[in-house]
């Protein structure tokens, strides 16, 4: 399931402020194309500028989707949050190909603001700090409300990133704006210190 959005699009009045729930829709969401990469550079092509501030997406890969919910029938889930130095980089890059083969779990890669659209700040109300940690916030909300739905545990979420999105899971391990929406953190080649 691709391109779900977990907030409103950041767009407009609501570029530099915090996520704002997401809004309902009517009809069916196509869940088959990947949502927008947030504004950053593309690695791959000389760093050109790719992606849309209308980014706030997250994917879920699930083995089986559940025939009953009940709590014997739930996978745990791992939340990847993807690194670049929180300037570029986007969920859809890391995907759970070889993981799914062997175990049984529920996979969710998210997008979240980058550069000065995530993080620059005036030290005021008028440009709060740490948007796109907030954007990660907003994702572990949404997991911990919807994942049941793809088979996923929510109260077995292991987030795990490398490099800049392990320095995310390690900010989430020590803030408070992130208690309860996930149980175990797995950081790779990063931290917040």
């Amino acid at each position: 399931f691709l391109g779900i959005p977990y907030a409103s699009p950041p767009v407009q009045n609501y570029r530099f402020k915090e996520p704002q729930p997401v809004k309902s829709w009517l009809g069916v969401w196509n869940a088959t194309i990947p949502g927008s990469a947030c504004l950053g550079p593309d690695y791959e092509s000389n760093f050109k500028i790719a992606g849309q501030e209308d980014c706030l997406y997250l994917n879920v890969c699930t083995p089986k989707l559940p025939q009953k919910n009940t709590p014997d029938d739930l996978m745990d889930v791992v939340v990847h949050i993807h690194g670049g130095g929180f300037v570029g980089g986007q969920g859809i890059a890391f995907g759970p190909q070889y993981l799914l083969d062997i175990n049984d779990f529920v996979y969710v890669s998210i997008n979240y603001r980058l550069g000065v659209l995530g993080f620059a700040t005036t030290d005021d109300n008028s440009l709060p700090a740490n948007n796109g940690v907030k954007d990660q916030v907003a994702a572990l909300r949404w997991i911990k409300q919807n994942i049941v739905v793809f088979g996923g545990n929510p109260n077995s979420v292991t987030i795990t990133g490398m490099s800049a999105g392990a320095s995310s899971a390690h900010y989430h391990m020590i803030s408070p704006m992130s208690k309860g929406l996930f149980n175990r953190a797995i950081l790779q080649s990063g931290s917040a210190f």
